[in-house]
This record gives structure tokens, C-alpha cells and sequence, in this order.
């Protein structure tokens, strides 16, 4: 019944031409690191189907290539960390999912409602993501109680918490350490994120039903729209922010995100 969510990538060459990255022979630390990068610097986090056109997003690989690799498009955690998933073990690494609350700017107890990467390699394991929605390690950060990464010149940090959780913090430009998100380490199956993809979709308590969120990475910081604010940060500064009403929406979408409407 649910076989289709655990596919490969339709075309695993043409997913990596749309990051603008090749095969390799050797799976590194150092290659890893360059697909997640080379994917967050050309495939925008974006919630338009759920708040502007009010589809239903589906989870199987095949519709996620579609939308993601055919028609260019982006998406959120559930549909963006499934299929690059399905990439690396394509690939031959040993990639799994796994469950996580995202921490950053809550004082409360969230609800567990993002799907994240974790993969083995050497002996150790690493947290990776492409569809955090926000600041995300553009690399693989080690899985290891005090271990500090480095990664681009972004400073990201690990911890042990409470079990079963573990605790994954940055840096922020401002020098302030920020906490970001927890997870634990079980492998979580496919089939695991149906209601939360339901309720991230639908539930009118849910932010991707309360406005609309659009952010990439750039060469040198990231672009966003969150509600009618459109902002560009380069080098850790604010040099673009700007409302933007719903006639110039498209023209962003394209302009920044490569979207076409």
C-alpha cells in the first residue's frame, strides 16, 4: 500500500544535474557535504502549495521528483528530506530519517513535526538536513555528545540530552548560541510522517497554514519571504527587506527562487 513512498529517484543523474552536482566514486565526508550544500543553494524550502494553491502534498518519491527535479519547484521537511533521502542511498551511502522538534524560537514544548536526515559513514553518525526552513548546517554535523562543526564558516554544535534526544545548537552572526532542534537517532519509516505531513497541511494551527514561507541559500546568505516580507541577507547582514504585495510575488519567486508560477 505504501511502496511507492520508499522508491528510488526516478533519475538519480538528473536529481544531481538539478543541484548542479555529479557522481563520485568515493563516498566522503567531503562529498556528502557538497550535495547538501549544492541542494540548499538551488532547491528553496517553499510552502505554496499549501498556502496559496491548497493542494494535497504527496509524500511518494515519484511525485516529489516531479515536482522537485521536473518542474523545478521546492518544498517543506517532509517532501524535500524524503527525496535527497532517496538520493544518498541511491548513492550508496547509509541514509535513513529521522524524527525531530524543531527548538528555535519556541519557550515551549513543540510538537514533533519535522523529518530529518541521519547518515552513517566511517564509524560515525552525522545530522543532515535540506529542509530545516531556516539557518541549516550546509554540511553533516557529527552525532557525538560536545562536537563542534565548522562548516562554511557557520558554527553548529551537538549534545546529549535527555534521552533519547539529542540537541543540535548554532552560532548566530551575532555570537549568541541558538538552539535549533532535537531528534533522536531510531530510523523512522516512511510511513511515520503521514499524519504529520496531514496536519503540517491542513491543521489551520499549523504556521504553513497561517502564511506563507520561502527561503534559500545563496553563495553568501539567503533569501526569503515570510508572509509579505521579502529579505536578502548577505554576509550576515540585512541588505534587502522589503513588503511585497501579491503582484510582485511572482516576480520574487522567479527572480530569487527560480520558480515559475
Amino acid at each position: 500500500m505504501y511502496e511507492a513512498l520508499y522508491a528510488s529517484v526516478p533519475d538519480a543523474d538528473a536529481y544531481l544535474e538539478r543541484i548542479h552536482r555529479k557522481r563520485r566514486t568515493a563516498l566522503t565526508k567531503e562529498y556528502l557535504d557538497d550535495l547538501i550544500y549544492g541542494h540548499q543553494i538551488h532547491v528553496p524550502f517553499e510552502n505554496l502549495d499549501v498556502w496559496m494553491f491548497k493542494k494535497d502534498i504527496p509524500l511518494d518519491i515519484a511525485s516529489i521528483y516531479e515536482k522537485v527535479v521536473v518542474k523545478h519547484r521546492g518544498g517543506y521537511c517532509f517532501e524535500l528530506n524524503a527525496l535527497f533521502t532517496a538520493l544518498l542511498k541511491d548513492l550508496g551511502f547509509h541514509a535513513y530519517s529521522c524524527m525531530c522538534r524543531i527548538t528555535r524560537n519556541n519557550n515551549y514544548v513543540p510538537l514533533v513535526l519535522h523529518r530529518g536526515i541521519l547518515v552513517e559513514l566511517d564509524g560515525m553518525k552525522y545530522f543532515c538536513d535540506v529542509g530545516y526552513g531556516g539557518p541549516m548546517p550546509p554540511g553533516a554535523v557529527p552525532v557525538q555528545d560536545g562536537a563542534e562543526a565548522d562548516i562554511r564558516g557557520e558554527k553548529y554544535y551537538m549534545y546529549k540530552d535527555v534521552v533519547p534526544w539529542w540537541t543540535m545548537k548554532r552560532r548566530t552572526s551575532s555570537g549568541a548560541m541558538e538552539s535549533m532542534l532535537q531528534f533522536y537517532t531510531m530510523p523512522q519509516e516512511a510511513v511515520d510522517y503521514i499524519p504529520m505531513n496531514e496536519y503540517c497541511s491542513k491543521n489551520e494551527n499549523s504556521v504553513f497554514c497561517q502564511r506563507l514561507y520561502v527561503n534559500m541559500r545563496t553563495e553568501n546568505g539567503s533569501v526569503s519571504v515570510v508572509g509579505n516580507i521579502f529579505t536578502e541577507v548577505e554576509n550576515g547582514a540585512v541588505v534587502q527587506e522589503t513588503e511585497i504585495g501579491e503582484e510582485k510575488v511572482a516576480g520574487i519567486l522567479e527572480k530569487y527562487f527560480g520558480i515559475l508560477l
